[in-house]
């Protein structure tokens, strides 16, 4: 791993200006002193500070609230603001300040930025090529002299206690808590849900000082909020849980990770006294919110971030890969979300239990052609498979009912109760080490039958669409192909069609449906399609797609239609495509390949019938040397215990005659 880098600022006011001391550090602890390599003043107006950040701050409140009016774009105007500011924090012609610009592009590890000063959007400030918050691990810990507890360190999150709604004000929080829950419950944590009523300030002070049974995760989801000079999470009744109470955790320390969205009252002041408040209890990563934040918005970060977390990667990766995931939302909640604590730290395994780190993904070459979301997921992945033996296509369901889209679709479908009581029968399956496909393993990177066809099918997606990496949404449509393996019947028992992990593809239409014909053409309907006018090997390849889509339980598309022609190894698409020189030749071979079973995809009894027809002389030989069709369909025909022989009968031939036949045309 890179080495941290500090970029310690101080800001002192200087009448009508306000000096910015910085200094960077490599390598060093935020608690060490080394030497000082060089210091770098730079002399800021702090109208011009805060008026960039109050431009940053309603382009995020006008972009959560569903009304974007700019004109160039969230992104955009984010990007103008957050560069006017990089640019008058670290200008290039006052003293030594480009040296220090120089020395933070060189940084290529996690970035603590440790300082005094509030007022800068430091995950905003945008250097010309992209905004710090997505280019580095970004985290921030702000200068005090507070005492502060040691805290804990863990090996896992094994309970967690969310709090929200707690005035019963925001059925946003609500939601959102339940969705933690739920996602949180399907990866083994125990969760304990405080909402409402049952949110008093007694009860949740109460739950956190508990040592007897400590939480390792707290998720705060409703106000926070300023009253009689105190800043606090709102709590029921109005009660605010501020810093003093907070010392109560002092002798058990706050839950290691953190997590506050700040709906309604709350701003970056709030939540930044909050973080602090949490870290000087003992907690190692806080995560909070400078602006308001949208409820879907909130919700798939918080999925994206504790995914990459629970998956082994450090506080400031999970955060920055959970920015990156949600950019293009036009909600633009990743950008509201800031790093309290050292982004180096995560979740550290106890020596002392023998657990190892959650393997990552082997380097093989499936593995390498992963995008950074379906990487994520496989991550998450093997984090669940870890020391049972392989991963299983339970594993896999898992990871893909991990992710915010899947998960909504399927509880919308079968309700909250029943999503809850699927978490917990992939749970019990998992736990009982009953979820393998095929046997035994011994490594978490052995891969069951079941998920090497999913990537295999993954694979030949992504190939047909000419992109070179598997996406999350490869990986679903390959897991609903080739049928989900065990992973299917547990969805059955919880009354979910395997299909449902795939969206509705009328669901978002961009364009409202055609005004229907007067008088429309006749249509078959279900009829069989007429196919006079194609030729024979036309009418193969439609059949052959019509049998590829049926075994998929979908209906004949392109992909399916190119596909058929690839494995049909039609001759006007291979001279088309070997026109394009070596590169379209490689990709015939590759396309007319795709299709082609690996030994285990055939029964002992086509296995002996390939056998026979490439023993077989003579009759059945093409004349170029090669087993023909009639030596295949002699060789299926002379064994008299073949279902496939058995079918002539039902069809009213008489397999004898029809070996005669063969014969003789050949």
């Amino acid at each position: 791993m890179s080495e941290l880098t500090t970029l310690n600022v101080r800001a002192t006011a200087q009448g009508m200006t306000v000096r910015y001391e910085y200094d960077l550090r490599v390598g060093s602890a935020v608690g060490d002193t080394p030497p000082l390599e060089m210091e770098y003043t730079v002399e800021a107006d702090p109208g011009l500070v805060k008026g960039c950040r109050a431009r940053i701050d309603e382009v995020l409140t006008e972009a959560s609230a569903g009304e974007p009016h700019l004109e160039p774009g969230v992104i955009k105007e984010l990007a103008k603001w957050g560069k006017l500011l990089y640019e008058h924090l670290f200008p290039r012609v006052q003293g030594n300040a480009a040296e220090l610009v120089t020395r933070l592009h060189a940084s290529t590890g996690p970035v603590l930025v440790r300082t005094n000063e509030q007022e800068v959007p430091w995950e905003l400030l945008h250097d010309g090529a992209d905004f710090l918050g997505l280019k580095h691990d970004l985290g921030r810990r702000l200068m005090g002299k507070r005492p502060v507890v040691g805290g804990r360190s863990i090996s896992r999150v094994g309970r967690a206690l969310i709090v929200g709604d707690t005035n019963g004000d925001l059925a946003s929080a609500r939601e959102e808590a339940a969705k933690v829950a739920a996602w949180l419950g399907g990866r083994g944590i125990e969760c304990k849900v405080l909402l409402g009523r049952d949110a008093t300030l007694l009860d949740v002070v109460k739950e956190l000082a508990s040592e007897e049974t400590s939480y390792d995760l707290f998720h705060f989801c409703g106000h926070v909020a300023t009253g009689a000079g105190t800043t606090g999470l709102m709590m029921h009744n109005r009660q605010l849980l501020s810093e003093v109470g907070l010392q109560t955790l002092s002798s058990c320390g706050a839950p290691p990770v953190v997590f506050i969205n700040g709906c309604g009252s709350a701003g970056e002041g709030e939540v930044a006294s909050m973080s602090v408040s949490f870290m000087a209890l003992g907690a190692k990563t806080v995560v909070g919110t400078r602006t308001d934040v949208a409820d879907e918005g909130a919700w798939q970060f918080a999925a994206e971030f504790y995914g990459g977390l629970l998956a082994g990667e450090p506080a400031g990766a999970a955060v920055r890969a959970a920015r990156a995931a949600t950019r293009e939302r036009p909600d633009a909640a990743w950008a509201s979300f800031i790093l309290y604590g050292d982004p180096a730290a995560g979740i550290t395994k106890d020596e002392t239990t023998g657990d190892a780190e959650p393997p990552e993904p082997p380097d093989d070459e499936m593995t390498l052609t992963l995008a950074p979301d379906a990487r994520r997921l496989m991550r998450r992945v093997y984090a669940s498979a870890a020391g049972r033996g392989g991963v299983a296509s339970v594993d896999l369901l898992q990871g893909l009912l991990g992710e915010p889209d899947i998960r909504q679709r399927i509880e919308e479908s079968i309700g909250a109760d029943a999503m809850e009581a699927l978490d917990q029968v992939i749970h019990h399956v998992l736990s009982r080490n009953s979820g393998t496909d095929s046997g035994s393993g011994t490594d978490a990177g052995v891969l069951s039958d079941t998920v090497n066809r999913v990537f295999a099918d993954a694979a030949t997606r992504a190939a047909v669409d000419g992109r070179s990496t598997i996406t999350t949404v490869d990986i679903t449509t390959a897991f609903v192909a080739v049928g989900g393996g065990l992973s299917a019947r547990l969805l059955e028992l919880c009354g979910v069609p395997l299909d449902r992990l795939l969206p509705d593809p009328d669901s978002d239409r961009a364009t409202p449906d055609p005004v229907p014909d007067p008088d429309p053409p006749a249509s078959n309907g279900d009829q069989r399609l007429p196919m006079g006018d194609l030729s024979r090997s036309a009418v193969g390849t439609v059949r052959l797609a019509n049998l590829l889509a049926e075994t998929r339980g979908e209906v004949v598309g392109t992909y399916t239609l190119l596909l058929a022609f690839g494995a049909m190894g039609s001759e006007v698409l291979r001279r088309g495509m070997y026109e394009q020189g070596a590169a379209g030749e490689r990709a015939f071979r590759k396309l007319s390949g795709m299709l082609t079973p690996r030994r285990r995809d055939l029964s002992p009894r086509v296995h002996d019938v390939l056998d026979q027809a490439r023993r077989r002389g003579g009759a059945g030989r093409t004349s170029s040397g090669r087993v023909g069709e009639a030596a295949i369909l002699l060789a299926l025909l002379e064994d008299e215990g073949s279902s496939g022989r058995e079918l002539m009968r039902k069809l009213g031939v008489d397999p004898e005659l029809l070996i005669q036949a063969l014969g003789r045309a050949h």
